[in-house]
């Protein structure tokens, strides 16, 4: 299995686990199109519906946590009986400029995985060995 193949499985996967973790739409212009970018790299390499598994079960985890730290922090504030008033945070107002470059989502993601340490499951790792040809066919290698 070559790395670029890996490098693609665990960019879908992290992808799908940042869309369903924090709740994004598919339908997003920018998740669309990241998605349809790592789906296009997947046809040319011949992974597709390992590429498509990896993000749907990245984005079936994502979910799963994202609930998990919902019903958490509900039952802390349960549980909780005194409770300090927050201070109030002004935030300026800037007129919208369109810019090139990253949106706010984007950089939001790049945050997202420099700050989360992800762990691909190995089966979908383990699905890319069959891929390839035995070393037993290779010839003049």
């Amino acid at each position: 299995m070559t790395d670029e193949k890996k490098t693609l499985l665990r960019e879908a996967y992290q992808f799908g686990y940042f869309v369903g973790f924090k709740g994004h739409s598919e339908w997003a212009e920018w998740v669309r199109k990241k998605r349809e970018e790592l789906y296009r790299k997947a046809e040319e390499l011949g992974i597709y519906d390992l590429v498509k598994d990896a993000y749907n079960r990245g984005k079936a985890l994502g979910k799963r946590d994202r609930e998990e730290k919902l019903y958490e922090s509900l039952v802390a504030k349960v549980e909780k009986e005194e409770s300090r008033p927050r201070p109030k945070r002004v935030v300026p107002v800037e007129p919208e400029t369109r810019h090139e470059g990253p949106s706010e989502l984007e950089r939001e993601y790049v945050e997202f995985l420099q700050s989360t340490k992800l762990t691909m499951p190995p089966e979908l790792l383990d699905t890319l060995k069959h891929l390839e040809p035995p070393k037993m066919l290779r010839l003049g290698d």
